[in-house]
């Protein structure tokens, strides 16, 4: 928010889109692959379709708006993606033909933005909405827990799929490499073709530790934030801005580690009936086989009042259910009408409040968090005393509501950052376990995830829009 405003101008200037390109050589820009400009300065010539299909190794460069009109699948080799490059997603008439870039099992996206040039998926309608393309969808061969140990991925039409593409995901290799998502931002994507079978901001499937996963927001989805099925993959930095649906998804037994992470609700958008969670986590389709996401450093903000001025109003602030256990700890919740929803009795009864340091991996544990809620603030279990009930006010945040929604995303406001206890202390990182492919849980005496490691207030960086 602090200085980039030229970015915001020079990405919302395009062309008309031209004709679908088919699979092209590569660009010969040999001496810019991989490399960002002093300045960022996206989208200087004619807009490129991007084709149907990428077979083998393909570069995206910033200086080039591409146009996803409808959609691109990436099979076998790498699309790398430049610092600064701005892709836009055509509006489709029906949500089952909804524009969208899926990186296939076996294929791998390198998109490694920088704070000052990062990589932007975004609508392109001038006058942009929630849903006016579908997302961005990454495949990959780590465990998910279904009868067969793979999975379609949902929100897609089987009769629009090329010939010769598989999208399925799922497997056996925890340690899976999909690539790289590194500052990047996903803007009024989503696509609702019925309940149950959607496409998110952020859709991974089966994506291992292998992956990198951090400073990415996706903002105003029609459905679901970010969606995580199965898989291990590891996440830091993560901004949900107002979505629809749930801000964060985990389902078919995802258990990765966690840590940074926030979402934000604005009252004035409309929000899905029902359904409107900080967190809904879920677990698989076999028994034995569960979500456990591990998360530290989390702040969920809902609504003053808990109320948004749709029909529509929020749920909770976590919700863990049919078979979902979790850990989590040193977070920060409140603005929803409950602050914590355990449902199912496998998850109710993996339920522990007596070991402060447990890593029992067939356990759930929710130590050291601060919460408010307008009217239950836990349902259905007891907290240990190292997590609190408050109220707004005593969260002791900087301002936990501002009267002018910019300054949630304000480094000089800083509205988040805890201002005293209980969420400026009072913070235990013992039990947040097992480590996915070397993970590592930065130690901060403070309680959410609006600072960084380092203790500044990452959400007012440049590279983040509201």
């Amino acid at each position: 928010m602090k200085k980039h405003y030229l970015l915001m101008a020079l990405a919302a200037t395009a062309f008309a889109a031209c004709k679908k390109d088919g699979q092209k050589p590569q660009d010969d820009r040999s001496l810019l692959a991989g490399t960002a400009a002093a300045v960022c300065e996206p989208c200087q010539t004619a807009p490129k379709d991007l084709p149907d299909v990428i077979s083998g190794n393909r570069t995206l460069y910033a200086d080039t708006c591409y146009i996803l009109d409808g959609k691109t699948w990436v099979k076998n080799g790498t699309l790398t993606i430049q610092p600064g490059t701005v892709i836009k997603g055509v509006k489709k008439s029906t949500a089952s033909d909804a524009s969208a870039l899926i990186v296939t099992r076996g294929a791998t996206i390198n998109a490694a933005g920088t704070a000052d040039c990062p990589i932007v998926f975004t609508s392109n309608e001038t006058t942009k909405a929630p849903g006016d393309w579908g997302g961005v969808v990454v495949l990959g061969d780590a465990l998910v827990c279904t009868t067969t140990g793979t999975a379609q991925i949902e929100g897609i039409n089987p009769v629009i799929v090329p010939a010769g593409i598989d999208y399925t995901y799922g497997g056996n290799i925890a340690s899976d490499n999909s690539g790289t998502l590194s500052y990047i931002r996903i803007e009024y994507a989503g696509a609702v073709i019925q309940e149950g079978n959607e496409l998110n901001g952020l859709t991974l499937g089966g994506v291992g530790c292998g992956t990198t996963l951090d400073h990415v927001e996706v903002m105003y989805g029609a459905d679901d934030g970010f969606e995580i099925f199965g898989g291990n993959v590891n996440g830091k930095y993560l901004l949900s801005l107002a979505n629809n649906d749930d801000q964060f998804d985990f389902d078919f037994g995802y258990k990765g580690n966690l840590q940074f992470i926030v979402s934000v609700i604005k009252p004035s958008v409309e929000y899905a009936a029902n359904n409107s969670n900080g967190i809904e986590s879920d677990g698989g389709q076999v028994s034995s086989c569960y979500s456990r996401p591990v998360i530290s450093n989390m702040t969920i903000v809902g609504a003053p009042n808990c109320t948004v001025t749709s029909a529509n109003q929020l749920l909770n602030g976590a919700r863990f259910r049919n078979n979902s256990l979790f850990a989590m700890r040193n977070s920060i919740i409140y603005g929803y009408p409950t602050a914590v929803r355990l449902e199912s009795t496998p998850t109710i009864n993996s339920y522990n409040n007596s070991v402060l340091c447990g890593t029992r991996t067939d356990s759930s544990y929710f130590f050291n968090n601060a919460v408010q809620a307008c009217v239950t603030a836990f349902a259905t279990f007891t907290p240990h005393a190292s997590t609190t009930s408050n109220t707004v006010a005593g969260l002791n945040l900087t301002d936990a509501f501002p009267a002018i929604f910019a300054e949630y995303f304000d480094a000089l406001t800083a509205s988040l950052a805890p201002a005293g206890a209980p969420t400026s202390n009072g913070t235990n990182f013992c039990g947040l376990s097992p480590l996915n492919c070397g993970f590592a849980y930065n130690s901060t005496t403070y309680k959410g995830g609006a600072l960084d490691a380092s203790g500044n207030y990452w959400l007012g960086d440049s590279w983040i829009r509201f």
